[in-house]
């Protein structure tokens, strides 16, 4: 009924701005689909979702990017969307997370096979992420799980998927960071929830320059690696520098980090910028040929908006 009167209300003015979400019936029907299909967990082996999948997610992603200019028309049904596809997800992290952090061999190829896949749910990933880009990720980031128990899975899956980014997309990380930015503020002390992951790789510098590869992991504790990972997305470019600042925001406004971990941060953070100016005067005078300049402003542009905490 509630449905019926969003149509009778809007009208079919043709030309006219839409009011409502008039694919929404055909959305929620696609939704069912790749639930059911995301939902396979004999699935996450593969390094993408079936070719019917991908192709549904792709038309649901062009559905939605109709709406960039009335965003709010998806309001009624964007709880129910969001919780479906991050439901799939959360079971996803934690099975990947689990999956990663077994002690398999090197020699062990076939254990090695049957682990899940970082690429498995790149779709769901993007669309979730597309979601984002046309509601704002600040709208769609209240229907996201906030349970204690998924920090430590999505903060090293994340950690994982940035260390060997071949497999999964940028979307996925953007959207892990967003997550992240929200988890960041569940109500205990994050000491109390490290239990000390360990066995997590080096960050992998080669996917952009200039950026340093992480120290030894190992023994660190999470508050310290989630900064460190917060850092080197905001030496990049992107989306996910984005939710980098997002992240760090929130993580050093907590009463337990705000003392402690923001001082620090701050330094840091003065001294990236420095460097950005540095390296701006330099470019412009014409004594740096690197590409560097363009990184050096966006750093900065990000790093003042972690900075307001």
């Amino acid at each position: 009924m509630a449905d019926d009167k969003h149509e009778a209300a809007a009208g079919d003015d043709v030309g006219s701005a839409p009011t409502f979400f008039k694919e929404h019936q055909a959305f929620l029907t696609m939704l069912d689909t790749i639930i059911e299909s995301a939902s396979m967990t004999e699935t996450w082996t593969q390094t993408s979702g079936p070719a019917d999948e991908e192709r549904t997610i792709r038309e649901m992603c062009s559905m939605l990017e109709l709406y960039q200019e009335q965003p709010t028309c998806l309001d009624p049904y964007l709880e129910r969307i969001v919780s479906r596809l991050m439901a799939v997800i959360e079971e996803y992290v934690h099975a990947y997370h689990e999956s990663s952090a077994a002690d398999i061999s090197a020699d062990d190829i076939a254990a090695q096979k049957a682990g899940v896949s970082a690429a498995r749910m790149n779709g769901i990933f993007e669309l979730v992420y597309i979601l984002c880009k046309v509601r704002g990720y600040k709208v769609v980031l209240r229907f996201f799980p906030h349970s204690v128990a998924d920090v430590e899975p999505v903060f090293a899956t994340l950690w994982r998927h940035t260390a060997n980014p071949g497999g999964s997309g940028w979307t996925a990380r953007y959207v892990m960071l967003i997550w992240l930015s929200l988890l960041s503020m569940v109500p205990f002390d994050l000491e109390s929830i490290d239990s000390g992951i360990t066995n997590l790789p080096p960050l992998n510098p080669s996917t952009s320059s200039n950026v340093q590869a992480s120290s030894a992991s190992n023994g660190k504790a999470l508050v310290d690696l989630w900064i460190e990972l917060g850092q080197f997305y905001l030496r990049r470019s992107g989306c996910d520098m984005e939710g980098a600042a997002v992240m760090l925001a929130r993580l050093l406004s907590r009463k337990d980090t705000s003392t402690t971990l923001q001082p620090a941060f701050i330094a840091w953070a003065t001294h990236e910028i420095s460097d950005a100016a540095s390296g701006y005067a330099n470019s412009t005078s014409g004594n740096d040929p690197s590409s560097k300049k363009g990184m050096a402003i966006g750093s900065v542009v990000r790093i003042n908006g972690a900075l307001r905490v």
